[in-house]
């Protein structure tokens, strides 16, 4: 089962782009579920946050949050049904999206009150797709429950609904497009690629980083720490979990990926899972492997998604996934980098966790840093 949430600002192409989703994985044999967008169904029924005999706008969110996660295990439980190798579904916007129509504080009590978490209700998307829109593609008469007044009004509410999101760990920016094909061409890409099809072509790009304005950072970046583990196993399987805290909010995370005779891996299972269950895999922790500690910055320049990590010993990565479709890359102007180390195996997780304990004293701070603790180790011939 594939759980994809699609949001972003009015007449970003969203029912365009889900509707072609629809016939494309359809066509290719799978079950793929639409799940409608919950503040418009209730709108177009009567109940509104705005105009003549409008509710409290924080209750309508209350309302919204109910009915989606309503919706939400309710198709997920018809995907089991079904066998779920093979269902895709579509979340049209997801339950963050109140975070960008009412004040932050407003909403997290809505969501305090009705006792969820938001790292919880981020993690049980598999991949989200932000959209975004031009003003001049901004219309009304394709869905009567749209009550942003202009383009203006509904740019307005792009950052708040983009930061809701930030920090989930497979978010996609989908820049706007003259011809709405190449924006489809560019989910559909996507979406194949989680599926593991051949239409799948992604580049990462990997860089070291020497020095950074953190006071532009912390004005645009979401903060997300990590501590992560190698379990032991035996065979051709790694298996990694992740503790992920946002906001003094935590989710667990359990990730199998098959060991290939190329080095590389491919992720076979990712799932969110329980604290107990987080802690029982603890005791099978691989012993000869450390423990990566790190804060994750996730962001957004030029159109294209960062993530900026920096682990607890100094050392600093810059990543980047560039596709087909968005392969011009601007490195952020408030980022100093040093090396580009894409196709360096020091840097990958696992070999991160895998140096000696006694590298950890060694050097000063950032780059320089890390560079001295991965140096004198040999190279594993491994990537993750």
């Amino acid at each position: 089962m594939l759980k994809i949430v699609l949001t972003g600002i009015s007449s970003s192409g969203k029912t365009t782009v889900i509707n072609n989703v629809v016939e494309r994985f359809t066509e290719q044999g799978y079950r793929v579920f639409v799940v409608p967008e919950t503040a418009t169904e209730l709108i177009l029924s009567g109940v509104s946050p705005a105009g003549k005999n409008s509710i409290d706008p924080a209750f309508f969110q209350e309302i919204v949050l109910k009915k989606q996660l309503a919706k939400e295990k309710l198709y997920e439980s018809i995907a089991n049904t079904l066998g779920n190798d093979n269902v895709i579904i579509l979340f049209d916007r997801g339950t963050l999206d109140g975070y960008a129509y009412v004040e932050t504080s407003a909403m997290q009590s809505v969501v305090d009150k009705l006792h969820l978490n938001k790292r919880s209700l981020l993690s049980n998307y598999d991949a989200v797709l932000f959209l975004e829109g031009a003003p001049e593609f901004f219309t009304k008469e394709n869905n009567p429950a749209r009550y942003e007044a202009d383009a203006d009004a509904a740019s307005s509410l792009r950052p708040k609904l983009l930061a809701a999101y930030l920090g989930h760990d497979n978010i996609h920016i989908i820049r706007p497009r003259e011809d709405i094909k190449d924006k489809k061409d560019e989910v559909t890409n996507i979406i194949a690629n989680m599926l593991g099809k051949p239409t799948r072509i992604k580049i990462q790009q990997k860089f070291l980083v020497e020095d950074i304005d953190t006071s532009l950072l912390n004005n645009m970046a979401s903060k997300v720490d990590i501590t992560q583990d190698y379990l032991s196993l035996n065979g051709d399987l790694e298996c990694r979990v992740r503790k992920m805290t946002q906001n003094g909010e935590t989710s667990y995370h359990l990730s199998v990926m098959q060991k290939g005779e190329n080095g590389k891996r491919t992720i076979i299972k990712e799932d969110v899972i329980s604290l107990s269950e987080y802690n029982n895999l603890l005791l099978f922790k691989n012993p000869k492997l450390q423990t990566i500690e790190k804060t994750r910055y996730s962001f957004v320049y030029a159109n294209q998604y960062y993530k900026l990590d920096i682990f607890a010993d100094g050392l600093i990565i810059l990543e980047v996934n560039l596709t087909k479709e968005n392969p011009e890359m601007t490195l952020p102007e408030f980022i100093k980098v040093s090396d580009d180390v894409t196709n360096n195996p020091e840097y990958n997780n696992f070999n991160i966790a895998n140096r000696k304990e006694a590298e950890y004293e060694k050097g000063e701070t950032n780059c320089n840093r890390g560079h001295r603790l991965l140096r004198e180790r040999n190279t594993i011939e491994t990537a993750c």
